[in-house]
C-alpha cells in the first residue's frame, strides 16, 4: 500500500507521524507534498528572507522524508496564499498518480489556517479526478481513486475523530525526534510560546490516547465521498 501525505506546509505532517512510523515498520511506502514552498516560515525574518525560509524548509522536509525513503514534492505555492484554481487541481492529480496513491492524509476541511482548507478541498477534487484517464496533463490514470482520512486538526474545528492509531512509547520518542528535525519551526514555536510543536504533539497524543485507555493515540476521519471511502484496514490496528 501507497500512503501519500498532501498538506499545506512542511511541518503540517506532525499530526499523522505517529502512524506514518507504524506504517513504515510494516513495509508500507510512504510519500510526501506539500503544497506551498514554506516562505514565509521563518517568522521572525522581514520579507527579504524568504528565499532562505523557503530554502531552509525543503531541507528540513526532506530531513523527514529521508527517514521513510520517501519521495517528496512541492507544489511551490506562495507560503499563506494558496488557491484552489485550476492549477493546483491540475497539479496534484498529477503528483497523486506520479507517487501511486491509494491512501491519502491530509487536511481537515476546517482550521485556522486558509492554506489548509484550501489543501483539503482541493486533495479531495483531485482524488476523484485520478482515476479519469480525461484530467490531467496526460499521465496514467491511477486504477483505483484514492482513499482519504482527514487528520486532527486541533480542538475547536467541528473535528469528530472516528478512527484512531496507538503509538507505543517508542512510537512517541521517535514522532518527537522527526517533528524536531523542522529546527526552524521549533525555534519559532519556542520563541513564541516557551515550547514547540513536539511538546504539543505528545499532549494531544495523550489526549487522544485517553480515549482508547492508552498511553497516546493518533486520531482521524474518513472522507466518506463515494469511491473514496478507507477501509478499515488502511490504519494500524492495536498495538500488540
Amino acid at each position: 500500500m501507497t500512503v501519500v501525505c498532501v498538506f499545506a506546509h512542511q511541518d503540517d505532517e506532525m499530526r499523522c507521524l505517529g502512524t506514518l512510523v507504524r506504517l513504515h515498520e510494516q513495509g508500507q511506502r510512504i510519500g510526501f507534498v506539500c503544497v506551498t514552498n514554506g516562505d514565509k516560515g521563518l517568522s521572525f525574518d522581514g520579507p527579504g528572507g524568504q528565499r532562505e525560509a523557503a530554502a531552509v524548509r525543503q531541507r528540513e522536509m526532506l530531513a523527514v522524508a529521508s527517514h521513510f525513503d520517501a519521495e517528496y514534492l512541492c507544489l511551490e505555492r506562495e507560503d499563506g496564499f494558496a488557491v484552489g484554481d485550476h492549477e493546483l487541481r491540475t497539479d496534484l492529480i498529477e503528483a497523486l498518480r506520479r507517487l501511486a496513491a491509494e491512501v491519502v492524509f491530509t487536511h481537515w476541511t476546517s482550521d485556522y489556517n486558509d492554506d489548509h482548507v484550501v489543501t483539503a478541498k482541493a486533495v479531495t477534487d483531485a482524488a476523484l479526478f485520478t482515476g479519469i484517464s480525461s484530467f490531467g496533463a496526460g499521465s496514467r490514470a491511477l486504477p483505483r481513486t484514492p482513499r482519504i482520512f482527514h487528520t486532527h486538526p486541533g480542538e475547536g474545528f467541528g473535528f469528530e475523530a472516528t478512527h484512531f492509531v496507538p503509538l507505543s512509547s517508542a512510537h512517541v520518542r521517535q514522532k518527537a525526534t522527526l517533528i524536531r528535525r523542522h529546527e526552524s519551526q521549533m525555534d519559532v514555536r519556542r520563541r513564541m510560546l516557551g515550547y514547540d510543536y513536539a511538546d504539543e504533539m505528545a499532549d494531544h497524543d495523550r489526549g487522544q490516547g485517553a480515549r482508547l485507555s492508552v498511553a497516546a493515540a493518533e486520531a482521524f476521519r474518513p472522507c466518506l465521498a463515494e469511491r473514496r471511502v478507507p477501509w478499515p484496514s488502511d490504519l494500524p490496528g492495536p498495538l500488540a
